[in-house]
C-alpha cells in the first residue's frame, strides 16, 4: 500500500509518503489523528530501532480555534482521546507518555520578522533580498521555532494537516493566468488561499528539510484543489484515500 501512495508523490516529493484521507465532517478526524499517534507511538516504543514508526508528531491547523480542539490529541491533556474513547488497552498506555506532539496553526509557518527597520534601511544594508535572515527568519530558523518543543534530536517526524485543502504545492505556471482572468471578490479571495496554501506547504518543505519528514497525513472533508490553485477547482488529491 505505502509503495502505491508513493508512487503518487514522487514528482513533487520524492521519498515522502503523504495519504490525504476523505472524512465527512463530524465523521471523527481527531479521533483518526489520535489513533495514529498512538499506533505510531507504541509500534515505537516496542521496537526502537524500526524506521517505519515516530512519535514526534507536527499537527497543522488552519486557526486558533481548531488548535485548542486539538489538544484532545496531546496524551497528558486531561480530557484525551486515548482515555475518552478507550483508544489504547490498559497495559499500553505507559508507552504513551514517549509521544512529543507538537500543534500550532499554519501561520507560525510564516517567516517572522526579527528587527523592525523601514524599508529603505532594509534595502541598503541587506539588498533586496534577505536571504541572509538578518531582518526575517531563514526557514531553518522558522523551523527550529516551531518544533522546539519536540527537542533538538527528533528526526523524521509525522505530520499531520488538519483541514489540508488549505496545504497545496499550486500548478507551476497557469495559477497566474488563471487569478487574472478573476474578478473583484473572487480574485481577491482566489489570491488569499494560494498565500496561504503556498506559507503552509513552503513552511513543511523548510521542516522536512531541517528535521526529516517521515510521513505527511491530510484529513479533510474536501480534500481537492480550490480555485487560483491553477488546477480545475475540486479535482482531487492524488494521494486521497476513502
Amino acid at each position: 500500500f505505502e509503495s502505491e501512495i508513493r508512487r503518487f508523490n514522487q514528482d513533487a516529493n520524492p521519498g515522502l509518503l503523504r495519504i490525504a484521507l476523505k472524512m465527512a465532517t463530524g465523521t471523527g478526524k481527531t479521533v483518526v489523528i489520535a489513533m495514529l499517534v498512538a499506533w505510531q507511538t507504541l509500534n515505537k516504543a516496542a521496537n526502537q530501532q524500526d524506521g517505519r514508526f515516530k512519535d514526534a508528531f507536527l499537527l497543522v491547523c488552519p486557526g486558533i480555534t481548531i488548535r485548542d480542539r486539538l489538544r484532545v490529541v496531546l496524551p497528558s491533556d486531561p480530557n484525551n482521546y486515548y482515555d475518552e474513547r478507550d483508544l489504547v488497552p490498559p497495559e499500553l498506555k505507559d508507552g504513551l507518555g514517549r509521544a512529543r506532539v507538537v500543534i500550532t496553526n499554519f501561520h507560525a509557518l510564516r517567516l517572522k520578522e526579527k528587527v523592525k527597520a523601514p524599508k529603505v534601511t532594509k534595502q541598503i544594508l541587506a539588498g533586496r533580498s534577505d536571504e541572509a535572515g538578518v531582518f526575517t527568519e531563514t526557514p531553518d530558523q522558522m523551523a527550529s521555532r516551531v518544533l522546539r518543543e519536540l527537542g533538538g534530536n527528533k528526526k523524521n517526524i509525522v505530520v499531520f494537516n488538519d483541514e489540508a485543502h488549505h496545504c497545496y504545492r499550486r500548478k507551476p505556471g497557469a495559477v497566474d493566468e488563471l487569478v487574472e482572468s478573476l474578478k473583484g471578490q473572487e480574485k481577491t479571495e482566489a489570491s488569499k488561499r494560494d498565500e496561504e496554501a503556498r506559507v503552509w506547504i513552503s513552511g513543511l518543505e523548510a521542516i522536512a528539510a531541517k528535521v526529516g519528514i517521515r510521513a505527511v497525513y491530510d484529513l479533510s472533508a474536501t480534500p481537492f484543489f480550490l480555485s487560483g490553485s491553477g488546477y480545475p477547482e475540486g479535482t482531487l488529491f492524488p494521494w486521497v484515500v476513502s
